[in-house]
This record gives C-alpha cells, structure tokens and sequence, in this order.
C-alpha cells in the first residue's frame, strides 16, 4: 500500500477525530445554559432585524445536506435537537458537520481497508458507510430525545402539584412558575429550564399563550400540550387554576400506572421468544441428556 495514502488517511482520521470531540463537547456545553441565550436571542429580537451571515461550513451543508434532503433538513434537525435539549443556535450546523465527518470516516476507512480488491465490492462498502454515518448520529440524537422526554414526563407530576400549592398560596401564575422553577431546578432541572424560557418570553412581551405553544412545540409532549391548554383557559374563563392542575397532576399519575400496567402485560409476551430461543434447549439438554446417556450407555456399553 502507498504511504502517503496511509499518511492522508491518518491525518483526515485525526482531523475527524477532533472535529467529533470538539462538536461532542460544543453540543454537551450548548444543553447547560440555553437561558441566557433565549434572552440574548430575545433581546436581539426586539432591535433591528438580525441578517443571518452564512461562513464555509453553511456552504458546505448546503451543498450537501441542503442538495440531498432540501432546506427542511435544516429546520427537522434544529426541531429534532430542541426536543434533545439542545437549543445552541449552531447547534445545527455542528451536528451536520460532525455527521459529514463521520461519513467521510467511515466511508474512507472502508475505502482503504478495501484497497485493491473488487470494485463492486469497493462501492457497496463505500455506500454502506455513507449510510451508516449518516443514520448512526441520528439515533444518538433520538436516544438522547427519548432521555429527555422522560425526563419531561416524570417531571411534570410533581411540578403541577407544587404550582397548585404555590397558587393557593395567593401568588400570581408568573411568580408562582418562577418559584416553583427555583425549587426544582436541581431535582428536575430539564423541566425547570422549559419554564424559565417560557416566562422569559412572557417577560419579553410575548402573549402567555403564545409562549406556552413554543414550550409545547420545544419539548413535543402531548401532557405541556395539555396543560398550556388547561391553563389558558383557566385564564380566559376565570376558572380555579389550582384545583384544576391538581385533577390534571391526578390524571397524569393514572396514565403514567396505566402505561406501566400495560408494559407489564407485554412483558410476558415479549418474553417468549427468548425462552423458547434460549431456557428452553438448555432445559432439554438437563433433563433428556442423562436419560440418553443412560439408554446408550445400556444399548452400545456392553
């Protein structure tokens, strides 16, 4: 093999190497701290329009992503990594470039361990580790969004309890959230930080409607769907909020037993196949094997 082959793919392997470590780190740092960007980002919205300026890397996405998937890639993904917690505006750009790298990687260490064989061959890795470079971030990004969705859901019992208590206690909704926000930031602080943003926009002018239907599009959960509702029209009507969430705290408990009775009942279900794919012969083999050792021993040992 050539060695300066082997030299410009160790140092591209290097350079991808680093350009996955570095984005790994950026995009980890991007989920601690989105509430001093959400007010950066609100208050630069309230000035002059913002021009959004386009450097190499946007070229290159765009040649790329943008060719292959259309501009809607752009905003799936930015959706995709929103409901991950990561709301860092280049979050996008870093998760297309450190997937691209990936493929490149993959696609050149299948093109040089192939060297000199089939040219089929050769293609079909080629291809296979584009593919797999591409859909292999993807379900890094969904395990981390299915992660904090739960995280979400398990939250929001509790959350709805303490804003009820907090209601009654006579504080307005505004003050309520930011003081149920500050007692549990450290227990469930992905949900504490959806409420912050949220009362940050209310904050800044936005409708408190409005700004519960961003919260609700942020985090994808059907449950903030309903309870931006709920308490909408709590507002509208004049409605007892507290004991309304503490009903919908209630009904969020019997759905989370209800979700988890019906795991149960399929666990069973689920359970089948390896018995039959694994105890089972092993079970036959501890139970028959003596008797046929036995038979044999009988017939043949004499």
């Amino acid at each position: 093999m050539n060695p300066w082959l082997l030299f410009a793919v160790f140092v591209v392997a290097l350079a991808n190497a680093g350009a996955v470590l570095a984005g790994g780190w950026y995009l980890l740092e991007a989920r601690r701290n989105p509430l001093q960007l959400r007010i950066a980002e609100l208050q630069a919205r309230g000035g002059a329009p913002l021009r959004r300026q386009e450097d190499i890397w946007d070229v290159i996405l765009g040649v790329t992503f943008g060719t292959v998937f259309g501009e809607s890639w752009f905003r799936e993904k930015e959706l995709e990594l929103m409901r991950a917690g990561i709301r860092r505006q280049g979050a996008v750009k870093v998760y297309g470039m450190l997937t691209l790298a990936f493929m490149l990687m993959l696609s050149g260490g299948a093109l040089v361990w192939l060297n000199g064989g089939d040219t089929g061959t050769i293609m079909i890795a080629v291809i296979g580790g584009l593919v797999l470079g591409y859909f292999l971030p993807e379900q890094a990004v969904l395990s981390l969004r299915k992660r904090h969705r739960q995280s979400l859901v398990a939250a929001l019992p509790d959350t709805t309890d303490l804003l009820s208590i907090v209601l009654g206690a006579g504080l307005s909704l505004d003050q309520a959230i930011a003081r149920v926000c500050d007692e549990l930031q450290y227990v469930y602080p992905e949900l504490a930080e959806e409420f912050y943003l949220m009362t940050v926009e209310v904050q800044a002018g936005q409708d408190r409607g409005v700004a519960f239907q961003h919260m609700a599009r942020r985090t994808g959960l059907s449950e903030i769907r309903s309870l931006a509702g709920m308490i909408i029209q709590a507002e509208r009507f004049g409605t007892g909020l507290a004991q309304s969430l503490r009903v919908f705290s209630d009904s969020l408990r019997v759905k989370r037993r209800l979700d988890i009775e019906a795991a149960i009942a399929k666990a069973g279900v689920k359970m089948i196949f390896p018995i039959v794919l694994f105890i089972l012969p092993a079970l036959f083999i501890v139970v028959i094997a003596p008797g046929v050792l036995s038979f044999m021993r009988s017939m043949f040992g004499q």
